[in-house]
């Protein structure tokens, strides 16, 4: 049908509901909470969320990352904006107070990014069942937890929030070439799942929930995390000479990823929830500047 003179009023709606444009990518006057927020990913969307005008909690369970990056928000004018929380998510209660600290701090919650997360690596057929817990239990438990106090706050205060999750693209990316992580890529694939249901259980609450997906990054974690102390010393070595067997497209800047959690906690993702967003660069899609030579790879027998 074509367009009617009497369409144009419609039009002016979109007008009128035009709410100004730097308004929608701003966190002003919102109070965020980031776990994992001292350091790596973590930190860096905390620091882009103080950009974006909003007070922050961050939380680690390390003294050593707390003494690292809080005298760093500080340098860059926000010590009255940000604050420190010593909490282990896998700790339901430490995740329980780490809430209720936030909002007694700054008086709401309305973003919550749980970036909190560790792994290392070792094959599935040699992973010790030390390494399986360690890494369900703050990967998956944690942002449970998170996801379970933050809601439950959010809702009982009438606050249309903002959660994302930091998952990972290696449940649609198995990689190294050879393997090594299937207890890190498990636990991510939980957490996109915890994404979807979450979204459907608090999307009538007007509470958003979605994910980040990224590829490789250079963090401290990332140059900490090596082969389990669990593998022997032939394993371990082993292992690392397959390492050196990688698809290599470079590291991606970890504010590529920052950026784009930063969105989902503005109103530009008012109409977005469910999702979980890769951001890799193309690798999911094998887009790469580099590819392994074939060489490489071990021949058949």
């Amino acid at each position: 049908m074509a367009f009617q003179p009497s369409d144009k009023s419609m039009l002016e709606g979109y007008i009128a509901k035009a709410r100004p444009f730097a308004d929608m990518f701003s966190v002003s006057g919102k109070v965020a909470l980031v776990t994992g927020g001292s350091s790596g990913l973590g930190f860096d969307i905390a620091l882009r969320l103080l950009q974006g005008g909003a007070k922050v909690v961050v939380a680690s369970n390390s003294r050593v990352e707390e003494e690292a990056a809080m005298p760093l928000f500080e340098s860059q004018g926000f010590g009255d904006s940000v604050k420190f929380f010593f909490a282990d998510v896998r700790n339901e209660e430490n995740v329980e107070a780490l809430v209720q600290y936030t909002a007694d701090t700054f008086g709401s919650l309305d973003i919550f990014v749980n970036s909190a997360a560790i792994w290392n690596f070792a094959k599935i057929y040699d992973l010790a069942k030390e390494d399986l817990e360690l890494v369900f239990e703050t990967n998956v438990y944690g942002a449970f937890f998170g996801v379970k106090h933050v809601s439950k706050y959010m809702k009982e205060h009438g606050i249309q929030g903002k959660i994302v999750l930091i998952s990972s693209n290696s449940p649609i990316v198995p990689y190294p070439v050879f393997g090594g992580y299937p207890h890190y890529a498990s636990s991510k694939a939980a957490v996109m799942g915890l994404v979807t249901e979450a979204a459907k259980e608090l999307k009538r609450y007007g509470i958003m929930v979605n994910g980040i997906a990224p590829g490789g990054m250079v963090t401290p974690g990332a140059a900490s995390n090596m082969a389990s102390d669990h593998l022997t010393e032939e394993q371990q070595d082993e292992f690392y000479e397959e390492l050196m067997v990688w698809q290599v497209d470079g590291q991606l800047p970890v504010d590529q990823v920052g950026i784009m959690a930063y969105t989902f906690c503005t109103n530009v993702a008012d109409g977005i929830t469910g999702e979980t967003v890769v951001v890799d660069g193309g690798a999911s899609h094998n887009i790469v500047k580099y590819q392994a030579a074939i060489d490489a790879f071990p021949e058949e027998e």
